[in-house]
């Protein structure tokens, strides 16, 4: 085994032996409450639900009992510490977990939302990176900078994570390729710094959804579990979200490669109620910040489109009520119980 294997190897038996701590504290005060409604313990991230977007931490909370879910993934709203201590109770009341959703642009309210995420009882943090990088960045130039900028907050931040023993969870974020996040968890090497493991996201970058989850899997604190629809569009492919078991990801093959990580991973449903997402890889300008970027790696996502027709789609019309698109969202929640359930075994037992 060579020194970076080997290293990373340690890295990974240290991030596992802390996250066995962080989820026996995020569950273990919880396993004698009451879960006669619970259906999965999948949880559910407030992406899930446009329709309900900025809802306060505990009434998502009393959703997701409702719904019969194990957990959340969201911000801690209000920021402040009574309700952290509300949240705690809840979690233990009702034996639920939270992954905290929070930004790292901002050091000092990312140390204020670690710090009330640790008093409320949250076993990861949930960082995005940043948005779509062919749609955010015009030059190469601008992509480096953005990158320099994050690699100076993760500086900031990690510390405070592992002052406060609690993960930050750094999600693939249609941001950075696998390869270039893999390289950033090898960098600052802390059992407190891993990956919020989206299991669709990385298509977006035209890599293949297997290969992403067999690097990022290892790395994983928390995960996005969720299915996708593609198809092509005059300007490259659609990618679309879509309830758990009618899309084209493996995600029982993605459930066996996380649970490598950690039986006790907390793994929440996304599944975005909007129109797909459009991927505008026939133009140039989506290029320009993939600088390594091969013709292989295009050749073989349009094969995945091609041999991937969708099912079924999820187009909403222009003008959707609100009412309407609350409906589409709890039939996504309930379509995709019933597959974590049934199919893939995300049971209470």
């Amino acid at each position: 085994m060579s020194h970076t294997a080997a290293a990373t190897a340690a890295l990974s038996l240290s991030r596992r032996a802390a996250l066995g701590g962080l989820a026996a504290a995020s569950f273990g005060a919880g396993a004698s409450a009451s879960t006669a409604n619970r259906r999965t313990r999948m949880g559910v991230a407030t992406d899930s639900t446009p329709s309900r977007r900025g809802i306060h931490t505990l009434d998502f909370l009393d959703l997701c009992a409702q719904w019969g879910m194990g957990g959340v993934q969201c911000p801690l709203l209000p920021l402040d510490a009574e309700t952290a201590r509300q949240v705690r109770g809840r979690l233990e009341a009702n034996g639920l977990f939270l992954v905290v959703s929070v930004s790292i642009n901002d050091t000092e309210r990312f140390r204020q939302t670690a710090t009330l995420a640790k008093e409320a009882g949250a076993s990861v943090l949930r960082v995005p990176s940043g948005g779509r990088r062919y749609e955010d960045f015009q030059t190469l130039a601008q992509r480096q900078d953005h990158v320099a900028a994050v690699r100076q907050r993760l500086r900031q931040a990690i510390p405070i994570a592992e002052e406060r023993k609690i993960a930050i969870g750094l999600e693939n974020h249609k941001d950075f390729t696998a390869d270039e996040q893999v390289a950033l968890y090898q960098e600052y090497s802390s059992p407190y710094f891993g990956c919020c493991v989206d299991t669709g996201n990385n298509m977006a970058l035209l890599e293949d959804p297997m290969e992403v989850m067999e690097k990022l899997a290892p790395w994983a604190v928390a995960a996005h579990l969720k299915d996708a629809t593609l198809e092509a569009y005059p300007d490259g492919f659609l990618l679309g979200d879509i309830p758990l078991g009618d899309g084209m990801l493996d995600l029982p093959r993605i459930l066996a490669l996380l649970r490598q990580t950690s039986a006790t991973l907390p793994i929440v449903l996304e599944c975005i109620a909007r129109n797909p997402l459009k991927i505008p890889c026939f133009q140039e300008s989506y290029w320009a910040t993939f600088p390594d970027a091969k013709a292989v790696a295009l050749a073989r996502m349009m094969r995945l489109v091609h041999a991937n027709k969708p099912k079924r789609q999820l187009h909403l019309r222009d003008g959707i009520s609100p009412q309407e698109l609350r409906a589409i969202e709890l039939d996504n929640i309930e379509r995709s119980i019933a597959y974590a359930r049934d199919i893939l075994r995300l049971t209470t037992d």
